[in-house]
C-alpha cells in the first residue's frame, strides 16, 4: 500500500521500530478524531506488530513479526478497510484481520481508550455515530494502547518469560483458591484471547 505518511500532525514513519512519540496518547487520540489517514493507522499498527519497511525494495518485511501473527498474516493486512467498500467480497480480509487484532487484546485492556484518552477529551462514541471506519480505528487504537502498556520495549523472549511467570502465578493462585474454597475458579467462563506472540 502506497501513499504518504507522517506529513501532518500524526507522528508516524515507515522507518525503524515504533517509538514513544508514535505511541503517545496525543498521537493515538488523532486516530480516533480522524486526524490521520487510514494508511497511517495501518502503518503504525504494522510497525508494532513487527513488520519493517524495506526502502530498497519498497516492501514490508516480516522477520520481526510476532510468530502467531506472522503465521496468519505473512504480509501486513489492511486493518481499517482503506477502500471503505464494506461488501463481503471486498471487505472480508480487512474485517478478519481486524477481528484477529481485537481478539489478541486481554480483557483487562478492553477499555484502555477511556482510561488513557479521556483526559484528551475522548468520551466514547454514540451508537448513531459509529461507522465501520470509526469502529476499526478505535479497535486499532485500543490495541496500540495494549501494545504500548504491555509489549513495547520487550524482546520476544522477554515476553514469553513474562507470560510463563504470569501463568505460574495464576496456577498457584488457582490451587490456593481450590484449597480454601474447594471450588476451581477455572470452571467459570473466561473470554478467549489469542495472543500475537
Amino acid at each position: 500500500m502506497r501513499g504518504e505518511v507522517g506529513k501532518e500532525d500524526f507522528v508516524v514513519s515507515r522507518h525503524g521500530s515504533p517509538n514513544e512519540n508514535e505511541l503517545s496518547n496525543e498521537n493515538l487520540f488523532r486516530i480516533l478524531s480522524i486526524q490521520c489517514s487510514d494508511l497511517e493507522v495501518n502503518t503504525l499498527v504494522w510497525k508494532c506488530l513487527g513488520y519493517r519497511f524495506d526502502e530498497e525494495n519498497e516492501k514490508w518485511k516480516n522477520d520481526e513479526v510476532f510468530p502467531n501473527w506472522k503465521e496468519k498474516f505473512p504480509i501486513p493486512p489492511d486493518l481499517i478497510g482503506m477502500q471503505r467498500i464494506y461488501s463481503k467480497e471486498i471487505d472480508q480480509p480487512s474485517l478478519k484481520a481486524n477481528q484477529q487484532l481485537v481478539r489478541s487484546v486481554p480483557v483487562d485492556f478492553k477499555q484502555s481508550l477511556k482510561k488513557h484518552l479521556r483526559p484528551l477529551g475522548f468520551t466514547g462514541y454514540k451508537y448513531a455515530e459509529l461507522t465501520p471506519n470509526k469502529t476499526r480505528r478505535a479497535q486499532c487504537a485500543n490495541w496500540l494502547l495494549f501494545y504500548r502498556e504491555e509489549l513495547f520495549g520487550f524482546t520476544l523472549q522477554e515476553l514469553k518469560e513474562r507470560r510463563r511467570l504470569k501463568k505460574e502465578a495464576e496456577e498457584a493462585s488457582r490451587r490456593k483458591a481450590i484449597e480454601e474454597s474447594g471450588e476451581d475458579p477455572e470452571e467459570s467462563w473466561k473470554p478467549p484471547v489469542r495472543e500475537v506472540f
